[in-house]
Parts: structure tokens; C-alpha cells; sequence
């Protein structure tokens, strides 16, 4: 069956929204650079955002992304998808969520970079509440402390800048990539915009940098609802979505992703599955990490 452009089965074209701005502008950018991977100690008392900035600055990270598993968070500040209030938004974020205690990060990863010209950073969260139940939401970096020291693994490279910046097309701020350098190297860093399909513009950044054999270092962003492998369907739209593991492959010359996600929908319900090829339009972006892991 004949896909679009955006890599979409017919069935999944249907599911495409159109955002209030005009659509233009190239629809997956990435860049290759040097990767830098270190364990960093986050100093806690600072909002998140500072202290992942104060790690990054130490090694020149200019892009790049953290896990953030075990981290207290207290005070903290957090919101979840749901529906748009006005034409200007396909879907838009919840009433901010100020739990009176902090909890802990049971999994977490998150895009670093600079907005208005301070650190700043793109997080998916996941936690339990005080009944045990999981939980997850948008963790928002500048108004969340970190309560305690946490060692993190940091991955990024100074070649490349994630810069957030108005989009015209979604009326959001997002982080997207910018060259610093033209060195080339193992690390990328790469931007979807919407209704793209998420796994096969995943295949093709890796088609684009010859990648053979490579692993999603993290990947956080939305799709309308989703359309898991197994069947499984969301017809919410408004989502949320941190991949849990990702790998490329290579079979007959073309690049294969295999994802696993965790999506948050807008009933705040958790689902974990292998979004399906060629279903799965992105709603607002998608934000990826990957290291390149070809024998070149």
C-alpha cells in the first residue's frame, strides 16, 4: 500500500491535524557531532534546569540529553496534555499540578538546551504518588528543585545547540537544533515537526547519517493519540510520550527503528508499547538523541 510523504498509511492520514500556523520549513532536522558522555554530580537546592546547565557547561554540552532516574524533586511543578482552550492550539498543557510534598523520579529523560538564554530543559517524568500508583507528566524545569545530590549519565556534544524558539506553525515554544560546528561524529540530535510519521522519520535521520546499528540515547515528545503493535489504540489526542528503549537496525540496506514507549494521555492514563510504523503522526514535535554505534 503506497505511503505519503510524511510516511503514513492512508488509514493514518485521517488522524493529521492542522496546526493554526503555516506548515513550511524542513520537517525533520538533525545534525551530527562528537558525542561527550559523562556521570555528573547534580547539586541539589537549584531549580532542575540550573543544575543539569551547571553539568552541561562543565563539559560543553550545548545539546544534549539526560536520564534522571532517582531524583527527589521538592519543591515541584508539573503539568499534563489535554485539550486546546482556543483555535490558536491543536492541544495545550494542564493547569500547573503543585503537589504540598516532592516525590522521586522513577524514570525520567530530558532534552537539555537554552531558552532566553538560560538552561533550560524538555522533561518527561514518571513517579509513583503516595498510594504506589504510577504517574506521569511534564515536569516544568525552572520551577522544580532538585531536594538531593543525584548521579546522572549526561550525553550531548558542543556541535550542535538546542535553542527553544517560537514555532509558527504549533504557536509553542520548542526546542529545535542548531549547527555550531561542522566536525562530524556519532552523536545526533534531531527534531520532528508534526504529522510526520514517528517511527519511519526516526529511519530516516538514521538513513540520512548512514546509520547501520545505533541506540536512542532519549526521546520525548507527542503523537494524536497512538496506535500500538499489538493493536492497542488511543483515541485521545493530546499526548505525551518518553521512549523507554530504542534501537536501530539494519535489514536489506535499510535502516529499522524498534521503539518502546510510555505515553501519558489526556485522562492522565499511562500506556507502555511499540508504537506501530506508518500510524503514527507526531502532534506537536518529537526531540531524539541517538548514538550512532556503526562500524564505519
Amino acid at each position: 500500500m503506497q505511503l505519503s510523504d510524511e510516511g503514513l498509511l492512508p488509514e493514518a492520514l485521517a488522524r493529521r491535524l492542522t496546526h493554526a500556523g503555516p506548515s513550511g520549513g524542513e520537517r525533520i532536522e538533525s545534525f551530527a557531532g562528537p558525542l561527550i558522555r559523562a556521570k555528573v554530580r547534580l547539586v541539589p537546592g537549584q531549580s532542575l534546569a540550573a543544575a543539569v546547565g551547571t553539568a552541561a557547561a562543565e563539559l560543553d554540552i550545548t545539546a544534549g540529553a539526560i536520564t534522571l532516574t532517582g531524583a527527589r524533586l521538592d519543591p515541584v511543578r508539573y503539568v499534563m496534555p489535554t485539550y486546546a482552550r482556543t483555535p490558536e492550539h491543536v492541544a495545550y498543557y494542564s493547569d500547573t499540578y503543585a503537589p504540598a510534598e516532592g516525590f522521586t523520579l522513577e524514570f525520567a529523560t530530558a532534552t537539555f538546551g537554552f531558552r532566553d538564554n538560560g538552561p533550560f530543559l524538555h522533561c518527561h517524568a514518571l513517579w509513583r504518588d503516595a498510594a504506589g500508583v504510577l504517574c506521569g507528566g511534564h515536569i516544568l524545569p525552572l520551577d522544580t528543585t532538585l531536594a538531593e545530590p543525584l548521579e546522572a549519565e549526561l550525553t550531548g556534544t558542543g556541535a550542535a545547540v538546542m535553542r527553544a524558539e517560537f514555532d509558527p506553525e504549533t504557536r509553542f515554544t520548542l526546542f529545535r537544533p542548531f549547527a555550531t560546528s561542522q566536525a562530524q561524529g556519532r552523536f545526533i540530535t534531531a527534531h520532528i515537526r508534526p504529522n510526520e510519521d514517528f517511527i519511519t522519520a526516526i529511519e530516516r535521520i538514521a538513513l540520512r547519517h548512514g546509520i547501520r546499528q545505533g541506540r536512542i540515547l532519549s526521546g520525548i515528545g507527542s503523537t494524536v493519540g497512538v496506535v500500538f503493535e499489538d493493536g492497542t489504540v488511543v483515541e485521545e489526542i493530546p499526548t505525551e510520550l518518553l521512549i523507554t528503549e530504542g534501537q536501530i537496525t539494519t535489514a536489506d540496506g535499510t535502516p529499522r527503528a524498534d521503539v518502546t514507549m510510555i505515553l501519558i494521555d489526556a485522562q492522565g492514563r499511562l500506556l507502555s508499547g511499540r508504537p506501530a510504523r506508518n500510524l503514527n503522526p507526531v502532534l506537536i514535535c518529537a526531540e531524539l538523541f541517538i548514538e550512532d554505534l556503526t562500524d564505519h
